[in-house]
């Protein structure tokens, strides 16, 4: 079985790869070859995105496409249309072309076509996309996903050097779910028979912003107090954020908080992929 996968480079990334190496043919569709290679030791086949973000597809013809590239945060030239929507509809057109038997696209928790939030709609364009385009899919829908290389891990190192204190939204609540979990359910839908289903994974607690914090401020050592605040008070607080180089939150994130960040129960999740769940506090 031929696996070519998109965004193989990334957080998430690197655990599915692994997840996959010796289970599969794995190829990796990235822009630095020499570099990919070097970071999983040379296990894997890779083929260049540099000019044309398609030709892995058409040259490979894989079996499966594993797409998971995603944004937090715009650039100038890279909007979430262009990385949420406008890149995946890409893979499925050339997929189609090809014949590939079964597409699997990273989604997010809070997908909705009528969000305010354009990651979230963006993120929905693209499953819709897959869903009418007669492919077997799998679209998967995590939570915040915890593992060594959570870019808030980084983020809260940083700011810890000017902050004498962190704010956490009180009224907001989050699942987080474990990145082994994660890698584990893509390995789950590509060496199974699942086909045309999306997943909401989480972890098995429920809990507030302030709990996240400060499990990350004690993950990397630093000690800050968390103080936590109505989620209004960033709304309030977003004039001040945008003149900032590297902003603490945007406009449209402020929009993915008004919401709990929380599985629905509507779909099938972890645990009836894998039959239990890590704690998600533990990597």
């Amino acid at each position: 079985m031929k696996i070519l996968i998109y965004g193989s480079t990334g957080f998430v990334g690197k655990y599915v790869v692994n997840k996959l190496i010796g289970k599969a043919d794995v190829f990796l569709a990235v822009r630095d070859e020499t570099k990919a290679k070097n970071q999983f030791n040379g296990k894997v086949k890779t083929s260049s995105i540099l000019y044309d973000l398609v030709a892995p597809i058409l040259e490979i013809k894989p079996d499966v496409v594993i797409n998971l590239i995603g944004i937090l945060r715009e650039t100038h030239d890279n909007t979430f249309e262009k990385a949420h929507y406008e890149i995946p509809k890409k893979l499925i057109d050339s997929s189609l072309r090809v014949g590939v038997s079964k597409f699997i696209q990273m989604s997010a928790l809070g997908a909705n076509l009528n969000s305010k939030s354009r990651y979230q709609k963006t993120k929905a364009m693209a499953e819709e996309y897959l869903k009418k385009s007669g492919l077997d899919y799998v679209i998967f829908r995590p939570s915040i996903i915890l593992g060594k290389e959570q870019k808030l891990f980084e983020d809260f190192k940083k700011y810890s050097k000017i902050a004498p204190f962190f704010l956490a939204p009180c009224d907001a609540k989050v699942q987080p779910v474990n990145v082994y979990d994660v890698a584990d359910c893509f390995e789950k839908a590509v060496n199974t028979q699942l086909k045309n289903q999306i997943f909401e994974l989480c972890g098995p607690k429920v809990i507030n912003y302030k709990e996240l914090f400060e499990f990350a401020l004690k993950y990397i050592g630093i000690k800050r107090p968390v103080i936590p605040v109505p989620k209004k008070t960033f709304l309030l607080m977003l004039p001040i954020f945008s003149i900032m180089p590297d902003p603490i939150m945007t406009l449209d994130q402020y929009y993915m908080l008004e919401e709990d960040n929380v599985c629905s129960g509507s779909y099938p999740g972890v645990k009836d992929l894998l039959g239990n769940l890590r704690d998600p506090f533990s990597f």
